[in-house]
This record gives C-alpha cells, sequence and structure tokens, in this order.
C-alpha cells in the first residue's frame, strides 16, 4: 500500500513538471512573439513617420521653388524686362540641411527643350519642321541605341508622329493603329497631346535605354508653348538652321537675349543669325521667356527619401498681383531608377 501511494506521488509530480515546463515554453514563445511583433511595429511605424516628413519637406522645396520664380517675374515686371536665362537665380540648385533630414531642389526650363508636341502644332510649317528637328534629335543622342535594331531615327520620329496625330495614315516606316491592334496584346494610337514620357515605351522601337537618352531633351508642352532661346540647350538650339550658336552662348553668359534682339533674329538680321542662309526663322517658334517649368525635389530622413517631378506653370502678366505659380503635374519616382 505504502509502495502504491509512493509511485502515485511520484508520477503525479512528473506530470506537474511536465506542465510548468510546457508553460515556460509557451510563455517564452509568447514573450519572444509579441517583443519581434513590437519591433516590426516600431520599425513600420518609424518608417512610415520618416516617409510622412520627407513627403513634407520635398513639399516644401515645391513651395520654395513657386515662390522664387514668382518673384523673378515680379522683378522682371518692375523692371520692365520680361526674361528668363540662366544667370537669374532660379535655375540654382539648392540644397538644404532641415532636422533629421535633407532637401534638394531644382528648376529646369521645359520651354528650354524640345517639345514632342509641336507635332500638333495648328501651324503647318511648324509640324513640318518639328518632325525633321525629332529625327535630327533623335540621331544625335543616339538613338536607337541598340546597334543591332532594324529601325532608324527617321522610323522612329515616324512612330512618335503617328502616335498623336489624329488621321490613321502612317508615314514613311511608321505605325498607327491598325498596326498595334495586331499585337499581343493589341492597343491603339494616343491620337492625342503626350502627357507622360513613359507613352512613348508603347511605340514599337523605342526602349528603355531611348527614353533615356531622351528624357533630358524634351518635354510635353502645349504645342503652342514657344522654345526659349535663353535656355534651350546647344543640342536642341542646333535643331533649327541658321543660328549662330556659338554668338548665341556667349550672349546667354552676359544675361541673354532680349525681345528686341529675337525679333532681329526672326527678321533674318542681327549676329545671332548665319548670314546668306536660305532659311528663315518661324515667326513665334522663339521666345525669352518661359511659362512652364520641372522642379526635380528630392528629400530623405533617416535614409527613407522621396523624389518627385513637378511641373509648374507661370502665366505671362504684367500686372504684379496677377502673379502666381500653379503646380499642375506631381510625379511621384522610383527613388531607385529615378522613373
Amino acid at each position: 500500500m505504502i509502495l502504491t501511494l509512493n509511485y502515485t506521488n511520484a508520477s503525479q509530480r512528473g506530470t506537474v513538471i511536465i506542465t510548468v515546463l510546457m508553460l515556460v515554453a509557451v510563455a517564452t514563445y509568447l514573450a519572444v512573439e509579441m517583443t519581434y511583433r513590437q519591433r516590426i511595429d516600431i520599425t513600420r511605424t518609424g518608417t512610415l513617420l520618416a516617409l510622412s516628413q520627407s513627403e513634407e519637406y520635398v513639399k516644401s522645396a515645391e513651395a520654395l521653388a513657386q515662390y522664387v520664380l514668382e518673384q523673378d517675374l515680379i522683378s522682371d515686371i518692375k523692371s520692365n524686362e520680361i526674361t528668363d536665362h540662366k544667370q537669374e537665380d532660379w535655375p540654382t540648385k539648392v540644397v538644404k540641411p532641415i532636422g533629421r533630414g535633407l532637401v534638394q531642389g531644382e528648376i529646369f526650363d521645359l520651354q528650354g527643350r524640345f517639345n514632342l508636341n509641336l507635332l500638333l502644332s495648328s501651324n503647318a510649317q511648324i509640324q513640318r519642321l518639328a518632325l525633321g528637328q525629332l529625327e535630327q534629335l533623335l540621331s544625335d543622342v543616339g538613338i536607337p541605341s541598340n546597334s543591332s535594331s532594324n529601325t532608324s531615327a527617321v522610323s522612329i520620329a515616324a512612330r512618335i508622329n503617328d502616335w498623336i496625330d489624329t488621321n490613321d495614315q502612317p508615314g514613311t516606316d511608321g505605325l498607327e493603329s491598325q498596326d498595334y491592334l495586331l499585337f499581343d496584346p493589341p492597343y491603339q494610337t494616343s491620337d492625342r497631346v503626350l502627357v507622360d514620357l513613359s507613352e512613348l515605351m508603347l511605340i514599337s522601337g523605342l526602349s528603355i535605354e531611348d527614353l533615356n537618352l531622351l528624357a533630358e531633351h524634351v518635354a510635353l508642352l502645349p504645342p503652342a508653348a514657344a522654345m526659349n532661346i535663353n535656355t534651350a540647350s546647344d543640342t536642341v538650339l542646333a535643331l533649327t538652321p541658321c543660328l549662330n550658336i556659338q554668338a548665341i552662348t556667349a550672349q546667354r553668359t552676359q544675361g541673354g537675349i532680349t525681345d528686341a534682339e529675337l525679333n532681329t533674329l526672326v527678321e533674318g538680321g542681327g549676329s545671332y543669325f548665319i548670314g546668306g542662309c536660305a532659311t528663315a526663322i518661324i515667326p513665334g517658334y522663339f521666345s525669352v521667356k518661359s511659362e512652364f517649368f520641372l522642379l526635380d525635389a528630392k528629400s530623405e530622413v533617416d535614409k527613407k527619401t522621396i523624389h518627385i517631378h513637378s511641373v509648374l506653370y507661370r502665366p505671362e502678366t504684367l500686372n504684379v498681383p496677377d502673379v502666381k505659380v500653379k503646380v499642375i503635374l506631381r510625379k511621384h519616382l522610383d527613388p531607385f531608377s529615378g522613373v
């Protein structure tokens, strides 16, 4: 009887020990799991707060760009000489440490680039000029970049033109909706102005490498927007025949070409026009002032980056109270690829 009781007590004690060990194991697992989840929650919250703060920083760069452009136009109105050139303050890149982060921004004149939507200009003469200029630009920057490609700069220019024109007649080596409908998956041409450069990725023969080569030289503006001769690069200026680019570049370092000098150029005179050249400058094609600008802004807080491109519109006016800069497009870019 005594042996039986001792055996029973020992068995019960073993069961209790096993139960306690299981409870301790479960409690330990729960504690570790709770700690891990808490750490994840803290990290997630920190990331969201950093991104939110970075977003506000980059918007502050946008607000600063609007202010700078407004002050630039106000200053021009007061001086009675409205011009935009690279010797002014607005093109200066700004890098500013703020709190635990960094914000930077740079303004570019979109009217200093080749406007692809000129292909839809209401002026037939400008339409023809723009198509030839696009062919030359593609060739100058090395498009197509794939040497084994069976396409050429001329055929790609024709396909871009076919993509946005409103008719269904393909140009030389061009492609229209009836051609793209045979693709898998099928799609149609846009038949309207380009809004985002990524649309060109749908054009047969253009690669992402080609798009990267083209991006810094082109803009997507209303077809009526004139090119600013004071901010256009030499590559873009070279697309227009009869321009004395060396003289223009020299003058731009002194403050830019004035409206009166531009009028003389259009009339085929002055030092900025190559004497004896038979090709006239189309009136209204060039300007010395701009309305459309691009802000390239980036902010970083705790290694969390926000990168945006904002298109800023500053309507032309001669009345100081009416000076205003609007954000008409904001695009968040991939922090790694930049697109």
